[in-house]
């Protein structure tokens, strides 16, 4: 057990290393971070080397790579609606993973991103850890 715990570490700065943010502590945390240009970069760059097999299974993998399920819960696109939830588009954690999306596809646009990852949003409640669906 302890060798396939040190199997996956990784070392905090590493160019691969994403800290996944499971509170909106950490979420709010990172904002302020990423208002540096180069700490922005660096997570843009992290982000890119993520991949997937089109523009939507990288957005969904980039989503689930940088918040858990419970916290992708607490956001939508736009930050209305009846429940009270965040905007996401508004932040910098968002232009972030835009940026990177569109580093690794040239074919990406914002248009794109922002419908898969709306989508995405709305059914973190019912992937494990997303405390299940709500009325």
């Amino acid at each position: 057990m302890e060798v396939r715990r040190l199997g996956r570490s990784e070392p905090a700065f590493s160019p691969t290393h994403i800290k996944r943010l499971k509170s909106m502590e950490d979420f709010q945390r990172e904002e302020l971070l990423l208002n540096d240009r180069k700490a922005f970069d660096n997570l843009v760059l992290q982000l890119a080397r993520i991949g997937g097999k089109d523009v939507k299974d990288c957005v969904h993998k980039v989503l689930d790579r940088l918040f858990s399920n419970f916290l992708m819960t607490q956001f939508n696109m736009k930050g209305k609606g009846k429940k009270d939830k965040m905007a996401l588009e508004t932040t910098c954690t968002y232009r972030a993973i835009q940026a990177a999306v569109m580093k690794w596809s040239k074919d990406a646009t914002e248009e794109m991103i922002k419908k898969h990852a709306s989508e995405h949003l709305k059914h973190a409640p019912t992937r494990k850890g997303g405390g299940g669906p709500t009325q």
